[in-house]
């Protein structure tokens, strides 16, 4: 049963014991001074404010219903030290254990994998860094250790928002990033298979920086916007962000082949004020020959790298390099990936062979589907909430609580 669902049941039954103590008090108005209300009603009136503190309890947690989330946070590791100040709980083969640091190595793990938490809720620190709920340690088949972190995804975006958007934005930016990182994680959750966790820590998900990336600011962004995601038709969203999008978010149907109407490109003021609203990058071609040959392109004297085809927002879809050995086409997000996201920051560029370099001129940074933060920056600058912010990015959706979605 969700939790709308038991708040509707609850709030109906406050309503029926409402109506029935009116009317006990309606009859016994009617009766003669001397004729008092049967045990079973005086017993009711005794117990009636405990029943409302009850349903207040009941309410509050239904409202508030949230969901769990399982992080891979380190993987391949040959030994994991976890440390507490109050104390390490552990379920498990380590079950009992109440020490304040526990080292783990393949050897000391069975195919059971062991949980731990901190005595009292607090941080559990693993190899120095901290993290809320439970550490979930687990042996691989190569004898390395793959650690999870599992927790309730209010606490997860405390260490998210901050990690993906400057706390000291706007606060209505900030607010947004919350809904849209909830949003795309529980999307994720129900679309991750069977695997032992159900995102990653980095930038193939969302950045996660555990309890030392948690700022006030984004924690208050979090909690004020708690349990709220994206919906379109009822179901949640694929939440998909970047940094800047150069003034026109792209179609995903263009990366992924996800042709939907709430990832359609649209307009954004963000040149306006990003910091990579224009940028140049130089490459040796010696660079990016190198670059591509080490994903098996086989390069041999380049000549010269120019755009073959460009989507309807005017990114470059396609660069065709010619070399000795012919024309190469490939995805310029294939080139990108190859340079480094970082190097080479979007594919909304211009490139241009000027003797042994390769020089890109461009804007933007990231790959320009869904929600851009330099954007929603910009329309908070000028007095946007947070619903209004989403709604630009993601048109047609609505923001609303994770317990009305189908």
């Amino acid at each position: 049963m969700t939790g709308m669902r038991v708040s509707s049941l609850l709030l109906g039954l406050v309503g029926e014991m409402v109506y029935f103590m009116q009317a006990i008090s309606d009859n016994t108005k009617n009766e003669s001074v001397d004729r008092r209300p049967c045990a079973g009603a005086a017993l009711l009136l005794k117990l009636f404010p405990l029943f409302l503190l009850l349903i207040s309890f009941f309410l509050s947690s239904a409202v508030f219903a949230s969901e769990s989330v399982r992080v891979l946070i380190m993987d391949k590791r040959k030994t994991v030290t976890l440390r507490s100040t109050t104390g390490l709980i552990a379920e498990g083969a380590h079950a009992g254990s109440n020490k304040k640091k526990i080292t783990f190595g393949a050897s000391s793990l069975g195919r059971t994998p062991v949980r731990v938490r901190a005595s009292g809720g607090g941080f559990v620190r693993v190899n120095g860094k901290q993290y809320r709920g439970w550490i979930e340690i687990r042996k691989r088949r190569n004898r390395t250790l793959r650690v999870i972190n599992e927790l309730d995804i209010e606490e997860y975006l405390m260490g998210v928002v901050a990690a993906e958007i400057p706390h000291r934005w706007e606060y209505e930016a900030l607010k947004s990033q919350a809904v849209a990182s909830r949003t795309y994680a529980l999307y994720i959750k129900e679309n991750t298979g069977r695997k032992s966790y159900h995102l990653v820590a980095t930038v193939n998900n969302q950045l996660y920086g555990g309890g030392l990336g948690e700022r006030e600011r984004t924690v208050r962004a979090v909690r004020e916007t708690r349990g709220l995601v994206i919906a379109y038709d009822g179901g949640i969203i694929p939440a998909f962000y970047h940094s800047s999008c150069g003034g026109h978010t792209e179609n995903a149907s263009e990366l992924w082949g996800i042709d939907v109407p709430y990832l359609k490109g649209v307009d954004c003021d963000c040149q306006e004020i990003s910091k990579y609203g224009l940028w140049e990058k130089r490459f040796s071609i010696a660079r990016i020959s190198r670059a591509l040959n080490r994903k098996g392109y086989g390069i041999t004297n380049m000549r010269s790298l120019k755009i073959e085809s460009i989507t309807p927002a005017g990114r470059v879809r396609d660069v065709a390099i010619t070399h000795s050995g012919g024309v190469l086409s490939l995805p310029a997000e294939t080139l990108r990936a190859a340079i480094g996201y970082s190097r080479i920051p979007s594919v909304f560029f211009e490139p241009a062979v000027r003797g042994k370099e390769v020089v890109l001129s461009g804007r933007g940074f990231g790959h320009g589907v869904g929600l851009c933060q330099w954007g929603a920056r910009e329309m908070a600058q000028k007095g946007k909430d947070f619903r209004s912010i989403l709604s630009r990015y993601y048109p047609g959706t609505k923001v609303v609580p994770m317990d009305e979605l189908r």
